[in-house]
């Protein structure tokens, strides 16, 4: 099971985004709602591994970078992943400078902790999004675009 270290969105951001899980769910995609409903929160994941080493390091290193909290996002602009034969639609995360600087200290305070640390997470190669569709088909991409819409503004 992967495990990762993630930036959630406030409620407001949070329920506009489950709206658009909502109309993706409608055109018969998959989206983190779909399959866990009570569970999946948006959020723009930071470091991913396969485990998250419990020593502490961890915890302490985003002890520190909560202290950067909160401060505000854009989500833009949909943003489209290849994965195989199928593709991941996601809003993409505005850059700001707080987000890579707190992206950048939590990979410098964290990235030890985290096993089989994706290279994805690198500073220079992290793509800051939150997911709204999994599995899309090349069939379905511009309908799944469409869906995502207008920017939301989240803390």
């Amino acid at each position: 099971m992967a495990q990762s270290i993630e930036l959630l969105i406030d409620e407001e951001a949070q329920a506009r985004v489950r709206d658009v899980w909502g109309a993706l769910d409608a055109i018969g995609l998959r989206t983190p709602a779909s399959v866990h409903w009570s569970t999946a929160r948006p959020h723009c994941t930071l470091l991913a591994g396969s485990a998250i080493d419990e020593s502490g390091a961890a915890h302490s290193g985003m002890a520190a970078v909560a202290q950067r909290l909160p401060f505000s996002v854009l989500l833009g602009a949909p943003v489209v992943f290849s994965s195989r034969s199928t593709f991941t639609i996601a809003a993409s995360v505005v850059p700001s400078a707080d987000l890579v600087s707190v992206h950048a200290a939590a990979y410098r305070l964290c990235s030890d902790a985290v096993i089989d640390l994706g290279s994805h997470c690198a500073p220079g190669s992290w793509t800051p999004h939150v997911t709204m569709a999994r599995r899309v088909p090349a069939s379905a991409i511009a309908e799944a675009v469409a869906c995502v819409g207008e920017p939301i503004t989240a803390r």
